[in-house]
């Protein structure tokens, strides 16, 4: 089994990393189950949405759940409902770290969780000239 992948963004942000994973992984990212958020819509029926995919998300080894923004509404719905479930919510999902844990995604919920922070700083360097 493998720690179950969720990722929950403002708009369309989530869609978009995994499709790009999928073009440089060149396979389906199919387990990753994803949450648009969207600030109109009831914050009732956001949770509710958000639930359901961690639900559907767990493996029976926890859900790591990705958010965009510490403090936005993705990620104070998910802080909500963490106690529901064996799960971990790292925040400031980039593309560096969704390839980590997919590429990690077998190991303890713990060990995946700090792999995603890691490789989320380590894809952020500054460059100058």
């Amino acid at each position: 089994m493998s720690v179950g992948i969720v990722i929950v963004t403002h708009g369309g942000t989530g869609a978009a990393l995994v499709e790009e994973a999928e073009f440089i992984l060149d396979q389906t990212l199919d387990i990753i189950h994803g949450v648009s958020f969207n600030q109109s819509r009831d914050q009732a029926a956001g949770i509710v949405e958000i639930y359901a995919a961690i639900e559907n998300a767990e493996t029976g080894d926890g859900v790591l759940i990705l958010t965009d923004l510490l403090g936005s509404s993705p990620s104070n719905r998910v802080s909500i409902l963490l106690e529901h479930f064996d799960a971990v919510m790292v925040t400031g999902v980039n593309l560096a770290m969704l390839l980590s844990v997919w590429n990690y995604r077998d190991q303890p919920i713990g060990l995946l969780a700090r792999k995603a922070v890691e490789a989320g700083r380590r894809g952020i360097k500054i460059f100058q000239e």
